[in-house]
């Protein structure tokens, strides 16, 4: 629904869309995590939940890359590269997913090493809690 150029959507009072991905900070992914990141999550899983994007909907992809940590990033790289077309496949079966593929598009594009692939770990992990914190099924 419409007022002149706010957009009203289910759960948000006003505004445009938030743009979770402009508030992501690659530095998570290269550097390390922080008390910011933390508090992303804890902010885009509340999100995520008010969505109404199931706690499945972020394992599929969180159980990718755990897979691929279990293996060795450095041996699973195909399957690395892969994961983001898999991502956009998966929203255009299901729009819900569009504010999680931004994100995890910045998120990915970051990764160049273990090091960093290992901080996308953590993001996930994060993200996965505090989405199931917040009443997420």
């Amino acid at each position: 629904m419409t007022n002149g150029n706010i957009k009203f959507q289910k759960g948000r009072k006003h505004g445009p869309p938030e743009n979770w991905a402009a508030k992501f900070d690659t530095s998570w992914i290269t550097d390390k995590i922080t008390k910011d990141t933390v508090k992303f999550c804890d902010e885009f899983g509340g999100h995520l939940k008010r969505q109404y994007l199931t706690t499945s909907q972020i394992r599929n992809v969180y159980g990718e890359l755990k897979r691929i940590q279990m293996r060795g990033f450095e041996n699973e790289k195909t399957s690395f590269i892969l994961l983001k077309p898999k991502m956009a496949y998966s929203v255009a079966r299901d729009r819900k997913l569009e504010d999680l593929k931004r994100v995890f598009d910045k998120a990915y594009d970051s990764v160049e090493k273990a090091e960093h692939f290992e901080n996308l770990m953590d993001f996930m992990e994060a993200l996965l809690a505090f989405h199931k914190s917040h009443g997420g099924k």
